[in-house]
């Protein structure tokens, strides 16, 4: 992962030349230095979307607390936070984590780590990753993550944006066929694919509902080759 790492410490954000008080501002900031520009494809309201379908997803009420492995510089934390949930995260890069700091100086723990040194002693109702899986090593990395997550959770854990296995022949296609130079680009930059078995397995081992959901996001082009897993302990 170190060469994604370089990518995401040498982050610049522009939060002085933005108006702190627009809420819409400062989380299109957050998104894009975090990779996602809202000015052309992904919209600022299909993110918004994602964050309250996410919401109905993990059954959060109102007081409880949400942690997200891989927050970079805390887009969705700050969304999550607006709606007075409590919330914490991690993140392996010092820079986003401290531009998190700057938008949430108030937040329960914000680690830099790496996601499977997550700490798992504070506990939360939900824990979720958002488009991070994909940048680990291989599957056992994975699983050790996700076991820490599951720790660490009380009730619900939930993982977005997974590249389908089942279609990682076919994205390759399409990336190759619509980004310049692709090969040469990422040639030191992989992302891992997944089997849904993978995700079926652990929620079986540690007897949790699992349900998997199509990325809603538009004009994401990655959106027909990914998939959601939300994974609940069963009362």
């Amino acid at each position: 992962m170190n060469n994604w790492k370089k990518i995401w410490e040498s982050r610049k954000d522009n939060l002085a030349k933005i108006d702190r008080a627009n809420y819409c501002e400062v989380f299109a900031e957050l998104k894009r230095i975090d990779g996602f520009d809202l000015n052309g494809g992904v919209t600022l309201d299909s993110q918004l979307s994602q964050h309250e379908n996410l919401k109905v997803a993990l059954n959060l009420s109102a007081g409880e607390n949400i942690f997200e492995v891989g927050c970079g510089a805390g887009a969705n934390l700050y969304l999550f936070a607006r709606d007075g949930f409590e919330v914490g995260g991690l993140d392996y890069s010092s820079t986003l984590i401290a531009i998190a700091k700057k938008i949430l100086p108030d937040t329960r723990e914000l680690i830099c780590a790496g996601a499977d040194e997550l700490p798992t002693d504070k506990k939360y109702d939900a824990v979720f990753s958002n488009g991070v899986f994909i940048y680990f090593d291989n599957l056992a990395y994975a699983e050790r993550v996700l076991e820490k997550m599951y720790v660490k959770s009380r009730r619900a854990v939930a993982v977005l944006d997974i590249y389908d296995k089942a279609f990682e022949e076919e994205l390759t296609a399409e990336r190759k066929r619509t980004i310049e130079n692709y090969e040469e680009r990422y040639k030191d930059l992989p992302k891992l694919f997944y089997p849904r078995s993978f995700f079926e397995d652990f929620a079986a081992r540690h007897e949790l509902s699992i349900h998997f959901a199509k990325n809603e996001l538009e004009n994401y082009g990655n959106a027909p080759f990914t998939y959601h897993i939300f994974m609940e302990r069963r009362i």
